[in-house]
């Protein structure tokens, strides 16, 4: 397996210094705001990643796991997008009566999961499903797709939980959701004409996924968990990394680890696993970061 070599000397923490330079805004604020990394090519970074305005497409359907599984699973058998759909559509692959129930519910598997110009995340998909729809192989790589693919998700997830959870504020309520979207309307002129059902709607079905991910806990009162990265789903985080241009101790810092509240040494810890068995290369002295990732990583498919 061909590696790229790239190190980086650093300085600091990833703490708080680190999400202000993400925000472009002081400890005080905690509204973020969306900044290209340094180096990145923009084509790449839009790959995967939503870092357009919010978006109010996620106000039902939940995590749909069950569904994405039966999805991946005939992916993972040899099948093409296009024959899945059809079965989805005809009723044969998802149990659902309506016809219209189930074309939104392809449409919602499609933009969070199905991403075209990434095939390498569909075939891990269609793999990883083999361990079932449960597993927290599949479950947390559905979870990364999801969160990278509603940039909504991924600000209240790593900064407004990720805050909550080093305050020891573990209750989670529609209204944290709520209030991110009224820090953000000023910035983001959609967010008001939104009405407020959709708002009260969008959060709870934000919530309700973010439980069946296994990040928040209870039915009524949700509480913040603490989630479990497999090492697979941790590989697939990197190299979305990798592809976005970040290197070296930038990788470490990312605020993407945040999506399982990992703080900047659990990260390395993680990579270091990944280096143990074989995956990429990972040594870290100090403020020095030497990580080497496979070629292919970065190939544009």
């Amino acid at each position: 397996m061909a590696l790229r070599r790239y190190s980086l000397v650093g300085t600091g923490n990833a703490g708080e210094g680190n999400v202000n330079a993400l925000t472009g805004q002081n400890s005080k604020t905690a509204m973020p705001v969306t900044k290209e990394r340094e180096g990145a090519d923009s084509a790449s970074a839009a790959i995967v990643r939503d870092t357009g305005p919010y978006s109010a497409r996620n106000t039902s359907k939940g995590a749909l796991i069950e569904e994405a599984y039966r999805v991946f699973t005939a992916l993972g058998r040899g099948e093409s997008v296009e024959q899945v759909r059809e079965q989805v559509l005809r009723g044969t692959l998802l149990s659902q009566r309506s016809r219209e129930n189930r074309e939104r519910i392809w449409t919602s598997i499609h933009g969070r999961y199905l991403v075209p110009a990434t095939p390498w995340l569909t075939s891990l998909l269609a793999g990883t499903s083999s361990s079932g729809p449960h597993s927290r192989e599949f479950v947390s790589l559905l979870y990364l797709l999801y969160a990278l693919r509603d940039h909504l998700t991924f600000d209240f997830v790593t900064h407004v939980l990720w805050a909550k959870g080093h305050q020891s504020r573990l209750v989670i309520s529609r209204n944290d959701v709520l209030d991110l979207l009224n820090e953000a309307a000023p910035r983001q002129p959609q967010i008001e004409r939104w009405t407020e059902s959709t708002r009260t709607k969008l959060a709870g079905s934000i919530l309700t996924a973010l439980r069946d991910f296994d990040i928040l806990e209870g039915q009524q009162k949700k509480t913040l968990a603490q989630p479990v990265l497999p090492l697979s789903t941790a590989a697939a985080l990197l190299r979305v990394l990798a592809v976005e241009g970040c290197r070296g101790r930038q990788a470490i810092e990312d605020v993407t680890w945040r999506l399982f509240l990992l703080t900047e040494q659990e990260v390395a810890a993680t990579l270091a696993k990944l280096a143990q068995e074989g995956r990429i290369r990972f040594e870290k002295a100090g403020a020095t970061v030497v990580l080497e990732t496979p070629l292919e990583w970065e190939q544009r498919p």
